[in-house]
């Protein structure tokens, strides 16, 4: 769901909200709109004898569990039941690799967009990263095509579309985010992103869960996944750029030689696909005209 200009929760409900999620019954606050402020941000808080209780559409997040499994230590993964940005949250804390986001309530992508998501029904994550910075602009992509390869085999409609989306047919399944901060260490990399896991009413009908599609998988097994496909693709970036990745990318990608619109707050204008450039722009074609753009230039929209 976008929205233009994020709200704030009161400290109040983040302190109950932290509480209720370690297992702690708290109880029924007085003078606290805890009830709005839960509709507000669709967190299933909720009363029971005199106290408040999550109700988890799936499975909590399990820290210890997580750091064991991914390889990270318990003080390198951070888990927030709701917070502003899964990315800004990493970024401010070096210390963090791994940061995971019940629900967010000014998640950002491209274009300076805000969106909020539902409480535990989907992968919300961001992954520190060091990396050349040549190759922070073919990064995306690349990672988009780590989702995809783990995916693949369970959706055959699955496809990548350029920079970094997943889409299954005609509708979002997925999508990254890219960030990059100077500190007192140097640059600070964070990779965001957000996978729609489970069958949610809330979400828009451009856009589409695993679950609809028919793919059964958990949070914390399709977590692992990508983060271990992502670790034998990074390597493979830092070596040859885009180049050991162009065949997965023919693949994966539904947009060459197909028409389409590009959309600014200007205008709008119609090209045709050719390929992906090496440092990761889209070249277009219309006539005799060659256009190269980058990701954050314009909205790319397929015709159909």
């Amino acid at each position: 769901m976008v929205i233009s200009a994020p709200e704030l929760p009161s400290a109040d409900f983040l302190r109950i909200l932290e509480q209720s999620y370690r297992g702690i019954l708290v109880a029924e606050p007085e003078g606290l709109c805890w009830e709005q402020e839960s509709r507000r941000w669709g967190i299933p808080l909720q009363r029971h004898d005199g106290v408040l209780q999550l109700v988890h559409p799936e499975q909590a997040w399990d820290a210890d569990r997580l750091a064991a499994d991914s390889g990270f230590s318990a003080e390198q993964v951070a888990i927030w039941p709701l917070c502003d940005s899964s990315n800004t949250r990493l970024l401010a804390q070096p210390a963090l690799r791994l940061g995971l986001a019940e629900a967010q309530w000014a998640g950002h992508g491209r274009h300076g967009r805000f969106w909020h998501s539902a409480f535990g029904r989907h992968l919300a994550a961001s992954f520190a990263l060091e990396i050349d910075p040549s190759y922070a602009t073919v990064l995306p992509l690349v990672a988009a095509l780590g989702i995809y390869t783990v995916l693949r085999e369970r959706l055959p409609e699955l496809w990548v579309k350029w920079p970094n989306d997943l889409w299954i047919g005609q509708r979002k399944v997925a999508g990254l985010l890219l960030e990059g901060r100077h500190g007192p260490a140097g640059q600070r990399w964070v990779l965001g992103f957000g996978v729609n896991v489970q069958t949610d009413p809330g979400l828009p009908a451009t856009a589409i869960s695993l679950a609809e599609a028919g793919c059964q998988i958990t949070r914390h097994e399709l977590l692992l996944a990508i983060l271990a496909q992502w670790r034998q693709d990074l390597p493979l970036l830092q070596q040859g750029g885009l180049a050991p990745f162009r065949r997965r990318w023919e693949e994966a990608d539904r947009l060459r030689g197909r028409w389409v619109e590009l959309c600014s707050d200007y205008n709008n204008a119609i090209w045709q696909v050719e390929d992906v450039e090496d440092d990761g722009r889209l070249r277009l074609v219309d006539g005799q005209r060659n256009l190269c753009i980058h990701a954050g230039q314009l909205r790319l929209r397929p015709l159909t």
